[in-house]
């Protein structure tokens, strides 16, 4: 399901978010675009460091928008480094 703001926000959800994901997996060739390392698009165990994780570069709490210009692919390591304020 796609909900548009009038801020042009965009969130989505269900098949529509799952798309969304493995759009931004494909487009990032499989790999962190922090570290570079080869991803994996299912994770092989809760925080597995090189599952893939989708970023958003402007957090959805923060008025981002889930489009493919807002998201990265990012190793779980290196995604929960960004949310802890870790370079």
């Amino acid at each position: 399901m796609r909900k548009e703001y009038r801020s042009g926000r965009v969130r989505l959800t269900g098949e529509d978010l799952a798309e969304l994901r493995r759009e931004c997996y494909e487009r990032d060739n499989q790999c962190c675009r922090v570290c570079g390392v080869p991803l994996y698009f299912n994770a092989r165990f809760d925080g597995d460091p090189i599952g893939y994780e989708m970023a958003h570069i402007k957090s959805r709490g923060a008025g981002g928008s889930d489009s493919l210009d807002n998201v990265r692919a990012l190793c779980g390591k290196d995604h929960r480094a960004e949310h802890q304020g870790r370079p």
